[in-house]
């Protein structure tokens, strides 16, 4: 999948997004925690790709896959450019940063040039983003 078919996945319910991707049961786990997102229900598809639902609704979609991650930033570097509303402490470790793109629906921690993780979400304001997913990291200790 692309950026645009990642973003196309909001737009589908529930039931729709189960049936188009062929999920299994097996792939869905209920009552589960994303940082702040808390009742959701995570569909995982292959290559550790998480989709997080509330109500029916997907409300993140988020991947740690190397591969998958780094092609989704190239993308979004393409056509939105690297200039972040925020950058946060990251809890993928010491030294990995996210940079928040709130308003166009998009997180990526990175550790210099590698990819930790990328997370996709509908459009909001950075103060929702904090307000609603980002969690906090306390300070690494040796």
């Amino acid at each position: 999948m692309n950026l645009n078919d990642y973003r196309k996945c909001f737009e589908l319910s529930f039931d729709q997004f189960i049936l188009e991707n062929s999920v299994r049961d097996a792939q869905i786990k209920e009552n589960l925690s994303y940082e702040k997102l808390t009742g959701v229900v995570r569909v995982e598809l292959d290559n550790s790709q998480f989709f997080f639902f509330k109500e029916g609704k997907l409300k993140l979609i988020y991947t740690s896959n190397e591969g998958v991650a780094n092609r989704i930033w190239k993308e979004f570097l393409a056509t939105v450019g690297n200039n972040p509303e925020d950058v946060v402490r990251s809890r993928a470790g010491k030294t990995s940063n996210q940079r928040i793109f709130a308003k166009h629906g998009f997180t990526v921690s990175t550790t210099t040039s590698d990819v930790d993780f990328v997370e996709i979400y509908p459009p909001c304001s950075l103060k929702l983003y904090l307000e609603n997913i980002y969690r906090d990291v306390p300070l690494f200790i040796r």
